[in-house]
């Protein structure tokens, strides 16, 4: 564990102001007009949707897509730069729903072993945690190798949204049960937590939005419901973080998934 820990100390100070922070997809302007652009946002904070500043390196995405009614839609590689946030111009060829999907790739982080404790309450890994203190390691510094999913839902005008409710084929990805797009503030969302395809059960989800943050566990089939009880922009997310084998070089492995919408007008 020594050697492992000294052999990561330069990456600790690259990625350390990533780790503790989600990782998001917004838009600009939530419901542009039909046939027309979209500028869709990247961004990383502690409380959604207050963001930090976004440091991103050279080809800090693995994967980028919009998906539409018809299929797969250009996205345009790059990203610029604007305040705290990385955009994204997208053209949209019709009016519908759509679906951005971003994977960020696969980063390592080493946390002392207090920092990491706090970090696995927060986000609701009881379960790492007490395999921690069970193994006599909850004081111990740990290496993370990490990876996150986001998947963003927004509409331009009418059409349909089927394809806002099928997997993608993600890692790990939420899956709405319906058109996030069309939920009105007073009603319900159900999402499932898809982990490798599988549903993910007994997994802590988060569900926030301006001024809450709501936690609740998935069922046997990896579904949620949250109660959506304001106007404007919410953001689900979850950690999934697995042991990885003896020899391996980091100790744990975690999935971060999110999905984020705005309710409807």
């Amino acid at each position: 564990m020594t050697r492992l820990f000294v052999a990561f100390c330069g990456i600790l100070l690259a990625v350390s102001s990533l780790g503790a922070h989600d990782f998001w997809l917004a838009a600009a302007d939530w419901r542009p007009a039909g046939s027309t652009s979209a500028t869709i946002t990247a961004g990383i904070g502690e409380r959604f949707p207050s963001r930090t500043i976004f440091r991103a390196r050279d080809n800090w995405l693995a994967e980028w897509r919009i998906l539409g009614e018809a299929g797969d839609v250009h996205a345009p590689a790059a990203w610029g730069k604007a305040g705290l946030e990385l955009t994204n111009a997208v053209s949209l060829p019709a009016p519908g729903a759509y679906l951005g999907v971003a994977v960020v790739a696969t980063q390592t982080i080493i946390m002392q072993g207090a920092e990491f404790t706090d970090y696995l309450k927060e986000e609701g890994l009881d379960n790492i945690v007490a395999a921690r203190q069970s193994a006599g390691e909850t004081d111990d510094p740990t290496i993370e190798r990490y990876r996150r999913y986001a998947k963003i839902a927004l509409r331009s005008g009418a059409g349909s949204a089927a394809h806002l409710t099928r997997p993608v084929g993600l890692r790990a990805e939420f899956v709405p049960s319906v058109d996030p797009t069309s939920i009105r503030p007073g009603q319900s969302l159900t999402v499932q937590l898809l982990i490798g395809g599988a549903p993910a059960t007994g997994a802590s989800v988060f569900a926030a939005a301006p001024g809450t943050s709501v936690r609740s566990t998935t069922n046997a089939q990896g579904r949620v419901t949250f109660a959506i009880d304001r106007e404007g922009p919410w953001l689900i997310k979850s950690i999934h973080m697995t042991r990885l084998p003896t020899g391996s070089p980091a100790e744990w492995e975690s999935d971060w998934a999110t999905l984020t919408f705005h309710t409807a007008n």
